[in-house]
């Protein structure tokens, strides 16, 4: 523990003890850091008492059994950061929780735990950890105070520690799960100096480093040190030459790994940082960097230029002789020496092939094609020009790319879809907005909730015409249009986040669930973004409000009030409803088919809701709907009926007994009162229709239930609703059918179906049918 007690006692020194350097205790740390759970070993006579702890048995042995539990989230989110600093190759650590202690401006004491603390030989990296069970809003406004000041009082410490050394730079980190950020939080953050890394920076990070070991940190420090020198980099001049593409400078020289691995920085799109627009690079490849690295190590060398593009002007002295030619120049670079200082534009996995590599191979000479304040268009253009043909690039990365790039093309529909791909993305990369990590990145393991990808989003964006529509070959405005481009991407993303966060504040679950929870799903947030803009149309059209006019957070609010029977809905959460309206909804078809389905519950409540078109269209599906339910309900009676017979017969055979009955009727019925009535029927029809024929579905629930039948019966009959649990007869949907069957049975003009009605009709016979197709007597060869 360091810091300030009291206001008048002076700060005290780091103790060699509370920063770990020892290797082996630190590999034995990692060991267990690295793991998902933690463990504990205790006699075997004590286990039953943990288990209800939530221990589970890992190792048994004669008298001692290992125990295993999972990490909580913030154990989980801690071991995370500190095993990514130690892959880093950060080698003085923290290896327990330790508290900084500060002194308010009343004089008052305070502390911070401190989650991470890494230190080498240039840099500190201190880590809060933040974290939500279950993911939401939470506030650092108190938080941001606080590590304000214990910032400056553990700076001190380390400006003691290092007297005789460079001055440290030291980096104050956030590291949030779960944490839905607001808009004050992260501009208080950022004027206290404290930086944040959310599930995002850490997951590209971790797999980064994962991929690239210890030479991947100055990624990481390049991101978050970005334009700050870096300490020992000096006055490093190398032998250039200079000339010019176009009006574009360029060096041409040869360096080394280990200088250019420090200054060197790749904008990948998995980053997807809002100043690296377009992130032209896609993830590194591990087993290419492993083939390289084999390469390297048996004498290999690279002949073709790695490109990079100096973000800044750099130092040329010409050299005094012999420097006559009008195109080419001869002289000494000074390489920049901050941190992201030269984006890589093509050769990264040449770079990195060196990442774990040491000694001798960093100091190899590497030939390099550096331009000079390249606008990042220029390269992300560039790196098309030259990738364009290799099959190592997704297509998609290089589609989205240009889409990108044509921000102010002349050509109309280019332009459009660069700007509703700039909003998709733009909320994608924000922590304050519902789509932050909800997109699957290339060259990423995408998690459970990840369900969406970019070009969809922007497809949707573009079909909703909320941006604007190309009308003969012109651009149109829509509702979310502003009177620049840049304007229309600030008003695009305002209000597409704010309307999606009335979606997923109606039922947060349903929204991280991702494609099983039918809500946050390409084809839900393309029918979502049409419900948008009939809303705006909607208004304009009844003179409620112009869209174009208003102020976002007004729109929004409106909007809310309007579908506010879609967000009952979802807030319900009725999964046989929600699955019935919006599950496995594929291709345009299906996005349409879920519009719809949204449009309709907007309509129970304002029956002027939507175009004439719109209305006629829910108006024809409902009576369509009406006519396929009875079909269904009509086709299931029987199905249910036959099915059942069929049991029977197959169980107790058709042998007819001394009183006339066969088999099945005699054995397979035990109720007098079921056989009675069908007989009774039998007569008044004066048909000759087998005696079963007269059953309804009460009494074949009665015969199903049987004892001596269950068994028979179960596999194909025993349907769980909702919420059921822990019964032996699932049988109860089968009183909910038979007021179904009474609708086409009994048709009239006050009695439909309702909502619910549909849903569970279409889960019955889903169930019914599954059940049917897996049963040995009804299996198709």
């Amino acid at each position: 523990m360091y810091g300030m007690a009291t206001k008048n006692v002076a700060p005290q020194n780091i103790q060699e003890t509370q920063l770990c350097s020892d290797e082996a205790k630190l590999r034995s740390e990692f060991a267990k850091r690295r793991l998902d759970n933690i463990f504990t070993s205790v006699n075997v006579n004590d286990v039953v008492g943990l288990l209800d702890q939530g221990w589970v048995p890992f190792k048994e042995g004669k008298t001692r059994t290992r125990l295993q539990q999972p990490k909580d989230i913030e154990h989980q989110l801690k071991d995370d950061l500190w095993s990514l600093f130690h892959r880093m190759g950060y080698r003085t650590l923290n290896v327990e929780d330790f508290e900084v202690l500060y002194v308010n401006a009343d004089g008052s004491s305070g502390r911070r735990t401190l989650a991470v603390v890494a230190e080498d030989e240039e840099t500190v990296v201190v880590v809060e950890c933040k974290v939500r069970q279950d993911r939401g809003r939470k506030s650092f406004a108190k938080d941001i105070v606080e590590s304000a000041i214990a910032r400056r009082a553990l700076q001190k410490q380390f400006q003691v520690r290092h007297r005789d050394r460079p001055k440290h730079k030291i980096l104050w980190l956030y590291a949030t799960r779960n944490v839905i950020w607001s808009e004050s939080d992260i501009e208080g953050a950022a004027a206290a100096g404290i930086r944040v890394i959310t599930e995002n920076e850490f997951k590209y990070f971790d797999s980064f480093i994962r991929y690239m070991g210890p030479a991947g940190r100055f990624q990481f420090l390049a991101e978050y040190f970005v334009g700050q020198d870096i300490p020992g980099l000096e006055d490093v001049r190398i032998p250039a030459t200079q000339g010019v593409f176009g009006k574009t400078k360029f060096f041409s020289f040869v360096s080394t790994p280990r200088r250019l691995l420090k200054i060197a920085f790749v904008n990948h799109q998995a980053l997807n940082h809002p100043e690296g627009r377009p992130a032209y690079q896609r993830m590194i490849s591990p087993s290419r960097i492993k083939e390289l690295q084999k390469f390297i190590e048996n004498g290999g060398y690279f002949p073709t230029n790695i490109l990079v593009n100096f973000n800044s002007v750099c130092r040329f002295d010409l050299l005094p002789k012999d420097n006559t030619d009008p195109v080419t120049k001869f002289g000494w670079l000074y390489l920049p020496r901050s941190y992201k200082a030269a984006w890589v534009i093509d050769g990264q996995h040449r770079l990195y092939g060196y990442s774990h590599l040491s000694g001798k191979y960093l100091d190899q000479p590497i030939a390099v094609i550096a331009f000079e304040l390249l606008p990042v268009r220029d390269e992300a253009e560039l790196f098309i020009t030259i990738n364009h043909e290799q099959k190592s690039v997704p297509k998609s990365v290089l589609v989205g790319l240009q889409a990108d790039l044509r921000i102010n093309s002349k050509v109309p529909k280019e332009r459009l879809g660069a700007i509703a791909s700039t909003v998709a993305k733009g909320a994608g990369a924000d922590p304050t907005s519902p789509f932050f990590q909800r997109f699957a990145v290339q060259g990423m393991h995408s998690q459970d909730g990840q369900s969406l990808t970019i070009p969809e989003v922007v497809n949707g964006l573009v079909r909703a015409g909320l941006l604007g529509r190309i009308v003969q070959g012109n651009h149109v405005p829509g509702p979310l249009t502003g009177p620049t481009d840049e304007l229309t991407i600030s008003r695009g993303q305002k209000v597409v986040d704010l309307f999606f966060h009335l979606i997923r504040d109606a039922n947060p679950r349903r929204w991280e669930l991702g494609r099983d929870g039918h809500i946050s799903t390409n084809p839900g947030v393309r029918a979502f973004l049409l419900l948008l803009s009939e809303c705006c149309m909607y208004f304009q059209l009844s003179g409620v409000l112009d869209p174009v006019a208003v102020q976002e957070d007004v729109l929004v609010n409106r909007v809310a009030e309007l579908i506010d029977p879609v967000l009952s809905f979802v807030r319900i959460d009725n999964d046989i409803e929600i699955k019935a309206r919006f599950s496995r909804k594929f291709g345009e078809g299906g996005v349409r088919e879920y519009f719809e389905n949204l449009a309709e519950l907007v309509c129970e409540k304002h029956p002027d809701f939507g175009t004439v078109d719109l209305r006629n269209t829910l108006a024809l599906k409902k009576d369509q709907r009406r006519f396929a339910a009875d079909a269904d309900v009509i086709a299931l009676s029987k199905e249910l009926l036959d099915k059942a017979v069929a049991i029977l017969k197959n169980t107790f055979g058709e042998a007819i007994g001394p009183s006339g009955e066969k088999a099945y009727w005699r054995q397979g019925v035990d109720s007098a009162k079921i056989k009675g009535a069908a007989y009774q029927k039998q007569l008044e029809d004066k048909s000759s229709r087998p005696i079963e024929a007269y059953l309804d579905i009460v009494d074949l629930k009665e015969i199903v239930r049987q004892k001596t039948n269950w068994q028979y019966f179960q596999s194909v009959y025993s349907i769980p609703l909702l919420g059921e649990k822990g019964k032996t007869y699932y049988l109860d949907w089968m009183d909910k059918f038979n007021v179904l069957r009474r609708i086409p049975a009994h048709p009239s003009g006050t009695r439909t179906y309702s909502e619910e009605d549909y849903a569970l009709l279409k889960y019955i016979k889903t169930q019914f049918y599954e059940n049917i197709n897996n049963h040995p007597l009804f299996r198709q060869p």
